[in-house]
């Protein structure tokens, strides 16, 4: 019972990590991407 409670516990660990990690990185190319949009600069439409 103790060994099934610990491997129960250990996937729930991984799943958690692998999910901070997607959010994280998700997140960072997020924040990359607003970086990017703003230091573009500016330029006028000519008609």
């Amino acid at each position: 019972m103790k060994r099934m409670k610990r491997k129960l516990w250990i996937r729930i660990g991984a799943v958690l990590l692998a999910g901070l990690l997607l959010w994280w990185l998700f997140w960072a190319i997020l924040i990359d991407e607003d970086e990017n949009v703003q230091n573009l600069p500016e330029t006028e439409q000519i008609e």
